[in-house]
């Protein structure tokens, strides 16, 4: 399914768009359609490994070492044995 939107943009970026594409208004669409899958798919996967890192801390219960050790970033083993 395809949709059509309209936005503006700075006058700096379409000045660079307009050089590099030209009259290929196909490849500019494409351009303009990967940048934007690339930005969400990141976006997504960070967000994910923030629902992740909660969600580890969140298993500790409080008041347990676990979580005293999850919540302040301690190591579980001592560095002089």
């Amino acid at each position: 399914m395809s949709k059509k939107i309209t936005f503006d943009i700075d006058k700096n970026i379409f000045q660079l768009l307009e050089l590099r594409f030209k009259d290929d208004e196909q490849g500019l669409n494409n351009f303009i359609i990967d940048a934007i899958r690339i930005h969400l798919k990141s976006t997504s996967l960070s967000e994910e490994k923030n629902n992740d890192l909660e969600d580890y801390l969140k298993k500790g219960l409080s008041g347990s070492r676990t979580y005293g050790i999850k919540g302040q970033g301690w190591e579980l083993c001592c560095p002089y044995n």
